[in-house]
């Protein structure tokens, strides 16, 4: 009989990746939306929250994708932060997991304090800010629920066609100038690295924490410096520009973005990510 995959948030940036992979792969597929009318099945994570249950059907594996990742978003709501991101995410493995299925949850390194590079999986988190604190506690509970769940947390995951960098890209190649965070790192990874992990994840019905990132970590000049390279641009054309004067709060601008990942990313066949070539792919610029 043909397996079933549950995504959780099916209309997310790594779940418009994942699904018509898991489905090449010949994984029968469903996916949830909140948004009225989509093609998915209706759930709302905040609705799952409150009423404490959540009506989904048999799955193989689930992959919680649906978040609430604004950093403003969460720090202006907490209350609400908490529930989508920690509460509603442990009744949907509570309900799903005793129909035997494998409860997969997307994380982040925002569960750290970004005071140290290179966290390892097995670090207690520590983070500062209202979106990794509600995510420490998603993970917290629903390893409480399910020691057998996997939890893949991620540093920033880039898309093709990402706005941000085609942007940057398209202002330079008309030699104009842009601004970019000098005091905002990234180990960015590109969401194709993302579909790999939790394909070999579902395969094997892997468990525990395990982590995705770049071998290094970049900030945003030195990535928009690269593209200006990339382009046949000067690099003078950007400007840096302190997070905090674009709005970030504290925390929110960590000293360090990256993950210890080396054995988790050698078992999923993926060689060390460079970050710049996860920029150069996912603005099709080959080299």
């Amino acid at each position: 009989m043909q397996s079933r995959a549950l995504v959780v948030g099916g209309d997310g940036r790594i779940a418009r990746a994942l699904i018509p992979a898991l489905a090449r792969e010949g994984w029968d597929v469903l996916a949830t939306s909140r948004r009225p009318g989509a093609a998915r099945i209706a759930l709302d994570l905040a609705e799952v929250a409150r009423t404490g249950s959540a009506q989904l059907p048999d799955c193989d594996v689930a992959f919680v994708c649906a978040a609430m990742s604004g950093y403003a978003e969460c720090r202006n709501a907490e209350s609400r932060a908490r529930a989508v991101n920690a509460e509603a995410p442990a009744l949907i493995a509570r309900a799903l997991a005793a129909r035997g299925a494998q409860i997969v949850l997307l994380s982040t390194n925002g569960v750290f304090d970004g005071e140290k590079p290179f966290r390892a999986a097995a670090d207690a988190p520590d983070g500062t800010t209202v979106y990794g604190r509600s995510k420490a506690l998603a993970e917290a509970n629903l390893r409480s629920v399910d020691p057998r769940a996997a939890v893949l947390r991620l540093t920033r995951v880039f898309v093709p066609g990402e706005p941000l960098l085609v942007g940057w890209a398209g202002t330079l190649r008309a030699r104009e100038p842009v601004e970019a965070f000098a005091d905002l790192p990234a180990a960015p990874v590109h969401v194709e690295h993302v579909v790999s992990a939790l394909l070999a994840i579902a395969r094997a019905r892997s468990s525990g924490i395990l982590q995705i990132s770049a071998r290094r970590q970049v900030t945003y000049v030195e990535i928009a410096r690269h593209i200006a390279a990339r382009v046949g641009a000067s690099p003078d054309l950007v400007s840096p520009v302190a997070a905090a004067s674009r709005g970030l709060g504290p925390g929110e601008a960590p000293r360090y973005a990256s993950l210890a990942c080396d054995e988790f990313l050698a078992g999923f066949g993926v060689a060390p990510i460079e970050p710049f070539d996860v920029v150069d792919a996912v603005l099709g610029l080959a080299r």
